[in-house]
């Protein structure tokens, strides 16, 4: 089976919740993490240390790759931009000191700092937000972290399967009440901790092998279970 979970935004909780209801086996199911692991919820500490716990257990089959919330962290340990502090950071960096040891962080912050843009396998490709169809899968510049949902859903379907040799891309970014998939894009983000309206802001953890979905909602702390619509 493959899984894939994205823009968990500091939801511990939810996190631990889905992936003991899945009953993922890792020893056999392969399970990406699409980014923005961090901000906005209370415990991004928490999240980094279980995803980066699963992947070291689990090189082969737990893979997580870069969102826009890891890059404005990166920026702010490169080069002091303060970007991220106005979009959670503070908060997140509060929490780390406070779970981490400075050892911990450094290599807890190394780790996320050195996290790939796209990962790919035999049926998709993984990304946080969207893909550049001018430019080589593996060589695209990080302005993908922060495509709109317009831009990368403008994009016709046939430039975009022929990027990636017809394989569907699965992302976030943008948060959607329910997953839609189009025959090549699925956007997973169901708004943890950051849709607009409250009610609605979930976490899910999708079987792209089977095509349905898990999502926990945060405010009724109830989860349900969805097949993915097809457009």
């Amino acid at each position: 089976m493959k899984f894939f979970m994205t823009d968990i935004h500091g939801d511990y909780y939810g996190l631990e919740l889905l992936l003991k209801h899945a009953k993922i086996d890792f020893s056999k199911d392969q399970l990406v993490f699409g980014g923005d692991m961090i901000n906005r919820g209370k415990e991004s500490a928490r999240v980094v240390k279980l995803i980066k716990e699963l992947t070291d257990a689990h090189p082969h089959n737990v893979h997580v790759v870069t969102g826009n919330h890891e890059e404005m962290m990166g920026d702010y340990f490169r080069r002091g931009d303060k970007l991220w502090l106005r979009h959670g950071g503070k908060e997140t960096l509060l929490n780390f000191e406070k779970i981490f040891s400075k050892a911990e962080m450094e290599e807890h912050k190394e780790w996320i700092m050195n996290l790939p843009l796209v990962f790919e396998d035999d049926e998709f490709v993984y990304t946080h937000a969207g893909l550049n169809p001018n430019e080589l899968l593996h060589s695209q510049s990080r302005d993908i972290l922060w495509m709109s949902e317009y831009d990368f859903y403008s994009i016709p379907k046939s430039a975009l399967l022929n990027l990636t040799h017809n394989k569907p891309i699965i992302h976030g970014h943008t948060p959607v009440e329910r997953i839609y998939f189009d025959g090549a894009r699925l956007n997973a983000d169901m708004g943890s901790n950051t849709y607009s309206v409250e009610e609605e802001r979930g976490l899910g953890l999708v079987n792209l092998t089977e095509m349905y979905y898990w999502v926990y909602k945060q405010s009724s702390k109830k989860m349900e279970m969805r097949k993915v619509a097809r457009i």
